[in-house]
């Protein structure tokens, strides 16, 4: 076996490795294993310099050891080169950037080396209701299984290279599914107007629930669909989740909860006076559709990046705490400022409040700069039907505050109390579920007497 051949082999076998953790390895000199490197005629990348560099051997995706060119979509839709992106042995990825990165990166990440997906590309995987209809629909022409949490970091790739053209977020991967987005901008896009989504929305609910259908993959579990509305004149492009239509005591639970999350943004925007995503209530055809606008889209075309927190966290912390702990890491890291981590502070405490038991790592987002996306997904989720039992009564007993929450604690606490005396006054929410909501008002505004004590 050459020295060549070797060099392959062992970074097949062992993974990435670090210049002198290879040359101790192998028994070689430096000029020999430079030698051997360039006979690979690219088999093999290198990132980093001086000591900090490093060699892996490129893993084929599909058979095909060329690299994956990364685009931007800008606001105007525009689309620009962001780096390389090269699948590497055993695991993960090799990166060269094009331009600089807007996310936070640890010194083995800024070298170009990634244990994974890349994370912020991590949100484009298909995940949710959406990302099971992606894989039921297109399994067979992609060769993967229908089951999504069975998809292989190749998988993914192949996927995001070949059908990732609409998927959340500013990034596209690979030429193939670039030019989708760019034929997609060449034909005549259609926005739906007020006087159309009568029809359409209970349509387009059927054909999610039936056929697959997956226009892009949000994550989440409520069943939903994307679409293109013309509102006040301007293109727009939002995510629609729509309840059940047999009336049955679970759907209208459902139903009463798609209303509260509506509320709850509201609330958010106009009573805690923080950025919520935009959204309306239709009540067609016996289902309840809450329509909301995403805000990674601009315009017909235009795009903006985003990443969860449960990227982030996953790549740069660990953490398995709730989102303020999260905000204290991140505050320390200097990755956010002390503004964003009170809003993080807030929004959750008024989560806490509205009884929302789900708010989970993916539920909290940031657009590049790490300041806060517009608040979205907050709703009382301690309410939610269990599957395949009878609706269940519920206690809501929000925990009191520390004497260093307090004063986050009650601004959050008069916010939610102006969202249960909005959810108990609106005739869209069934008045089993307005007394619920009362009686939680009633709740708030004795703990707030009590607080001010």
């Amino acid at each position: 076996m050459t020295i060549s051949q070797t060099v392959l082999e062992t970074l097949r076998t062992w993974g990435r490795q670090q210049a002198g953790e290879l040359l101790r390895r192998l028994g070689v000199s430096r000029p020999s294993l430079m030698r051997a490197i360039a006979e690979l005629d690219g088999q093999v990348v290198s990132r980093g310099r001086a000591r900090r560099t490093a060699y892996a051997a490129r893993r084929s995706i599909r058979g095909s050891l060329t690299p994956l060119v990364l685009y931007r979509i800008d606001e105007s839709g525009r689309a620009h080169e962001a780096g390389m992106l090269e699948p590497v042995y055993r695991e993960g990825c090799a990166m060269s950037f094009a331009e600089t990165s807007p996310w936070p990166l640890d010194d083995e990440m800024a070298d170009g080396w990634f244990r994974g997906l890349p994370y912020p590309l991590g949100d484009m995987r298909p995940q949710g209701f959406l990302g099971r209809n992606f894989a039921h629909q297109f399994a067979a022409i992609l060769q993967v299984d229908e089951d999504v949490k069975r998809w292989s970091e190749d998988d993914v790739l192949h996927a995001l290279a070949v059908l990732g053209w609409d998927l959340p977020g500013n990034y596209i991967v690979g030429e193939r599914a670039l030019r989708r987005f760019l034929e997609e901008q060449q034909s005549a896009s259609y926005f739906l107007a007020d006087d159309a989504i009568d029809t359409e929305y209970p349509s387009r609910a059927l054909q999610a629930l039936n056929f697959g259908v997956a226009d892009s993959s949000a994550a989440g579990e409520f069943p939903k669909f994307t679409a293109r509305r013309l509102l006040n004149e301007q293109p727009t492009h939002v995510i629609v989740k729509f309840s059940g239509g047999d009336g049955s005591p679970q759907e209208q639970r459902w139903s009463d909860l798609l209303v509260c999350e509506h509320l709850a943004l509201i609330t958010i925007a106009d009573t805690l006076q923080l950025s919520a995503a935009q959204s309306r209530i239709y009540q067609l055809a016996g289902r309840t559709f809450y329509e909301v606008d995403r805000f990674d889209r601009h315009g017909k075309f235009g795009r903006s990046g985003v990443c969860t927190w449960h990227e982030l966290n996953a790549a740069l912390f660990g953490l398995t705490g709730p989102w303020s702990e999260g905000a204290e890491a991140l505050l320390k890291e200097a990755y956010i400022s002390a503004e964003t981590a009170r809003q993080i502070n807030l929004l959750e405490h008024f989560g806490r409040l509205i009884a929302n038991t789900d708010m989970h790592d993916g539920n909290l987002a940031f657009l590049p700069g790490l300041t806060l996306t517009p608040a979205y997904d907050m709703l009382p989720m301690l309410y939610a039907p269990q599957r395949g039992v009878e609706l269940v009564e519920r206690k809501f007993a929000p925990a009191l505050p520390v004497p260093r929450e307090r004063g986050a604690w009650l601004q959050a606490a008069e916010a939610a109390l102006v969202f249960w005396r909005r959810a108990e006054r609106d005739e869209r929410i069934s008045e089993g579920f307005r007394s619920i909501c009362k009686a939680n008002a009633d709740h708030i505004e004795h703990l707030l007497v009590v607080q001010r004590d």
